[in-house]
């Protein structure tokens, strides 16, 4: 998945500190901070598209597969 170093970063940012992670890792410290600031904006996305599937796989079984 395309977000797991920042999972890796907050997992271990305790123990090492973000700035060195990210340095490590090569990636930037104002990434990971807009990834934790756009966290509940992403699991709203998702769970409407869920949703949103639920919806299509009903009309669709509702209309035998057309």
């Amino acid at each position: 998945m395309r977000f797991r170093r920042w999972d890796f970063i907050s997992e271990n940012r305790a123990d090492f500190g973000v700035q060195r992670i990210c340095r490590v890792l090569g990636t930037s410290r104002a990434g990971y901070y807009r990834y934790l600031a756009t966290a509940q904006e992403r699991a709203e996305r998702r769970a409407e598209e869920k949703r949103t599937v639920a919806e299509i796989r009903a009309i669709h079984a509702e209309h035998q597969g057309a």
